[in-house]
């Protein structure tokens, strides 16, 4: 069968359009990043100027907890490029394998990190994580309504067990926190695997129960402002907010102790945007991107080039800048994996008694 020259001519053309449209979709083809973690963790402001600045979209999942995170790296690794996950999830993740190790020649930014914290236990090499906020957990306190109620001032966790604050408490919802500072208050330390111990605190936590108004994560602050409850154990950021809403509000910083948290920034390790992922982090490591996140936010800021670009009153917040007294009673969950399960089946029969 012979095919005509103007046939063959018309079927290269064809071709070479076809090579020439597929290769210029390429070229087109938009650099994005795909990011996970907590609703408004990263300014939406701060993302949309990196955008702008770029031309890298950002896909922001709002994720609830930890362990979500960790479950969507461990059944989709190729679907994400950054979490922001807690200190002990670094740790966790790390030992999974499904977080990679990050090219520190990509990131000129990351000197800015303060060497404060850096090198913790759950990434001693600083291999895997980048800083990004640190944060704390303590009680915020309306001493005035307390006093009203009849009940002594509130200066630790021991204090919340009095029977004056029957439905006058609100704590943050989630089982190795609460466990947490019932072994502080019981002088152990946390997540405390002695079974003898476990049971000890099962039982003291139990005797809390009346005295819980309400089980809140995201805005346990807004209790205290409204007058539902007359304390909260709560997050530094949230402290913040209820302290700037009510000047009846005070943070209580227990005797016994308190969580520290570093959240930090990690990187899949099946990382499908990997070049675009970088240029993220580098830009949000830059002392003057930093400074504007920490002042959104509210949490204590992990960048030692931002304090120029930082407001005095942040800088002079007694709670974002701890004192070197009270930043000594803070301390870290560690090893949460090996405690979970039973915390979290002690803490389910807490919350339903």
């Amino acid at each position: 069968m012979r095919i005509s020259k103007f046939k063959v001519c018309v079927s290269l053309l064809l071709s070479a359009l076809m090579l020439f449209s597929l290769t210029a979709c390429a070229g087109n083809k938009k650099e994005e990043i795909n990011l996970m973690t907590w609703a408004d963790f990263i300014p939406r402001e701060i993302i949309s100027q990196f955008e702008e600045e770029t031309g890298i979209k950002v896909n922001y999942k709002d994720v609830t907890s930890n362990e979500d995170m960790q479950e969507l790296l461990t059944a989709s690794p190729d679907q994400y490029d950054l979490a922001v996950v807690t200190d002990y999830m670094v740790e966790i993740l790390r030992q999974n394998g499904n977080i990679g190790k990050l090219d520190k020649d990509k990131l000129p930014n990351f000197g800015n990190i303060n060497p404060a914290f850096q090198s913790k236990y759950y990434d001693a090499n600083n291999e895997y994580s980048i800083p990004y906020a640190v944060s704390t957990a303590f009680l915020l306190v309306n001493q005035k309504a307390v006093s009203e109620l009849g009940a002594d001032p509130i200066k630790s966790y021991a204090d919340l067990w009095q029977e004056e604050l029957k439905n006058n408490i609100v704590v943050i919802d989630w089982s190795v926190e609460i466990m947490g500072l019932v072994l502080k208050t019981l002088g152990y330390e946390y997540n405390e695997t002695d079974p003898a111990k476990v049971a000890q605190a099962r039982d003291k936590l139990l005797a809390l129960r009346h005295n819980i108004v309400r089980f809140e994560t995201n805005t346990p602050e807004d209790s205290l402002i409204s007058g539902e409850a007359v304390a909260g154990f709560m997050y530094s950021n949230q402290a913040l907010k209820g302290i700037a809403a009510s000047n009846d509000l005070e943070a209580v910083f227990p005797a016994e102790g308190f969580p520290m948290y570093i959240d930090s920034f990690v990187m899949s390790a099946q990382s499908p945007n990997p070049e675009a992922t970088y240029k993220f982090l580098n830009y949000v490591m830059s002392g003057e991107v930093s400074a504007r996140i920490s002042e959104i936010t509210k949490f204590t800021n992990t960048n030692s080039k931002s304090a120029e670009f930082l407001s005095e009153d942040f800088l002079g917040n007694p709670i974002l800048n701890m004192s070197a007294e009270v930043a000594s009673r803070a301390s870290f969950y560690i090893n949460v994996d090996a405690v979970l399960d039973k915390y979290s089946q002690i803490y389910d029969e807490f919350k339903l008694k």
